[in-house]
């Protein structure tokens, strides 16, 4: 989806796999702050002494953990419908977004079942996780609801969801808890200062008042807010 506009703008575009997705091979004892070492690692293989970072959604975690962890071979980190820390969520989120999260940090045991509940109700085949996401739009915002109501973007994120699953499913099951537990860093510590959030006001799966705590615990974080966009629909209508 960010293929052509980078293709447009001259721009490296390099995607990367976290461990267990996709086809990177999965780490038993991956935490978020191993992150940005693989990163590096990558950077270093190919040459690129610095780069820029940028993620969607919970992949924003991992974006900060660049910012947070490896500054120094950073031009800039971009944040796109971003995940808020679990302290903002307690303060700001939605009642079921708060209990998940206080759930998350007391019983992470009694979530297992619930994610894997979830993550078995998503199809294996392209068509059936069409099919799911149909069903996914009804509760997401009106801008999210036309997104995926085009077939060309539909597939797309299907296509991504299946990566996500293409591997054991206990190892996204694992990645979607950690993403719960404490960060094993906190954002107001991050010193890196070129830092850019894009969010939608009518985003449902991360309210606009989360980004806006977020920007605000940010040094210098130039954000963006627009009226009519949801989570996922500004990545396609801004790329």
């Amino acid at each position: 989806m960010f293929g052509d506009a980078a293709g447009w703008l001259g721009v490296r575009l390099i995607g990367l796999d976290r461990p267990g997705s996709g086809s990177s091979d999965a780490k038993s004892d991956f935490h978020i702050l191993d992150w940005p070492d693989d990163v590096q690692e990558v950077a270093d293989q190919l040459g690129i002494e610095r780069f820029a970072v940028e993620w969607l959604s919970a992949g924003g975690i991992y974006a900060l953990a660049c910012a947070y962890k490896i500054p120094h071979r950073l031009t800039a980190c971009g944040l796109i419908s971003s995940t808020a820390p679990g302290n903002m969520i307690a303060d700001a989120g939605p009642r079921w977004m708060r209990t998940t999260w206080w759930l998350s940090e007391r019983f992470p045991c009694l979530l297992w079942p619930l994610f894997r509940v979830v993550s078995l109700a998503r199809q294996k085949t392209q068509a059936g996780m069409e099919a799911w996401l149909i069903r996914l739009s009804s509760w997401l915002g009106e801008p999210d609801q036309r997104h995926l109501a085009i077939h060309e973007n539909r597939a797309y994120w299907a296509e991504a969801l299946l990566e996500g699953f293409r591997q054991r499913r206990n190892s996204s099951l694992k990645e979607a808890l950690a993403d719960f537990q404490p960060w094993g860093f906190k954002v107001e510590n991050i010193t890196f200062r070129n830092i850019f959030l894009w969010h939608g006001e009518q985003d449902r799966l991360m309210p606009a008042a989360l980004a806006r705590l977020l920007a605000q615990a940010l040094p210098n974080c130039a954000a963006t807010f627009y009226p009519n966009e949801g989570h996922i629909s500004i990545m396609k209508n801004h790329a």
